[in-house]
């Protein structure tokens, strides 16, 4: 009987493993000898545009290319590459196709013209599909792009070349002009035109946007006043990020005027929205004593999720030894770790402020849980050698 489970146990295994051996097949070629390569076959060339460090990248990689019916429609009707952008020829493929985010799935013709493209992960569905659309000459994005020159004019056209063109991770600030330009101001409140808004509009000194906060009531009233609510305090928070990214550092001259202009709105989330933009120019500028202030002004009343405690809390334990500070992210950091959070990071954070504090025997029992629950994670020795280093620093403590 042993030996008969035994077979069966064997033949069980070997079927999976040959049930998952299919996987895209890669052409690891010069890009010259690709365009080659498609030129002799008449195929198109499908570039997985990927880094080493992207997440959706590695899933795609073993979820979808992997995948029998994946594989199969992929070998038959492409040469696929596979090619890092931050690596060797890649750097300028990037450069050439405007690769803005990971992965991007490139198809280029035999002389190298992009014929179709999109950003971001597919699922395995999506995936074949997207391959399926460049055999169709009304739906690749070379096509779509190329009649958009001609159709600059018209709103239907508009709206759906923004649903492609977003997709790809590239710039479509001057399509989304072009659409609202289209539209009169009484009809931006449509439920189309709201849609449009929330997609695609981040610009605070747009048309819509300032059409939209002169008739806030009315926008609430018509789509609920926690979408509007929502979308202000998006467009809000990144125009002003925009302008503290693109600022040298110790130059608040930009963000300043911004805020003086941005502080003069009726908007019920104002205050939060300004707070947490003043957060971020302090850290852009390293004005560190002034950030920490702010959090410990205001932390309680706005920081919602857990992550928001432990960033200012690492904050304060890297860059304060005022004892109020360190004693308030004490505080943040005691009632995120007893919510049952097993997040490693919250609790080494929570040890390290004890261990500041001199608390010797709350910052041990601490340093020793976040090891614990390192290793319940699977993470290895380096991944919680900080944690390890500080263990030794607690042990020294009178």
């Amino acid at each position: 009987m042993k030996s008969k489970i035994f077979f069966l146990s064997l033949v069980l295994i070997t079927n999976t493993s040959i049930a998952q051996t299919k996987q895209i097949n890669f052409v690891h070629s010069t890009f010259a000898e690709l365009k080659a390569k498609a030129k002799k076959e008449n195929k198109l060339i499908f570039i997985d545009a990927y880094t080493t460090w992207c997440g959706p990248c590695k899933w795609m990689a073993k979820e979808v290319f992997t995948n029998d019916t994946v594989a199969d429609y992929y070998n038959a009707k492409f040469i696929n590459a596979k090619i890092d952008m931050e690596k060797g020829e890649g750097v300028d493929i990037a450069k050439l196709y405007e690769v803005n985010c990971y992965p991007n799935l490139l198809f280029v013709d035999g002389d190298g013209k992009l014929i179709h493209r999109t950003g971001g992960a597919l699922g395995k569905k999506d995936f074949i599909e997207f391959g399926e659309a460049t055999f169709d000459s009304k739906k690749t994005f070379s096509v779509i792009k190329k009649e958009y020159e001609v159709k600059k004019t018209e709103p239907t056209f508009l709206l759906n070349y923004l649903k492609v063109v977003s997709g790809t991770c590239l710039d479509f600030e001057d399509v989304v002009k072009n659409y609202f330009a289209t539209q009169k101001d009484e009809d931006l409140i449509s439920k189309t035109n709201w849609e449009a808004i929330m997609r695609y509009s981040s610009d605070y000194q747009s048309k819509e946007f300032v059409y939209l906060l002169g008739n806030v009531d009315e926008f609430k009233k018509a789509h609920t006043e926690t979408a509007v609510d929502s979308k202000i305090n998006n467009v809000l928070l990144n125009s002003g990020y925009n302008i503290i990214n693109k600022s040298k550092k110790g130059d608040s001259e930009a963000y300043n005027k911004y805020r003086n202009e941005i502080s003069k709105l009726k908007f019920s989330e104002l205050e939060k929205t300004l707070f947490i933009l003043d957060m971020g120019n302090y850290q852009k500028n390293e004005e560190n004593e002034k950030r920490i202030n702010l959090a410990m002004e205001k932390g309680d009343k706005y920081f919602v999720q857990e992550y928001e405690f432990n960033d200012a809390a690492w904050m304060i334990y890297e860059q304060s030894n005022d004892k109020a500070a360190l004693l308030k992210a004490e505080e943040w950091m005691k009632k995120v770790v007893a919510t049952g959070s097993n997040e490693y990071a919250y609790q080494d954070t929570y040890a390290a402020l004890l261990y500041k504090l001199g608390k010797k025997a709350d910052a041990k029992a601490a340093a020793v849980k976040a090891i614990e629950m390192a290793k319940e994670k699977g993470m290895n020795e380096g991944d919680y050698k900080a944690t390890s280093e500080l263990l030794i620093k607690i042990e020294k403590l009178n």
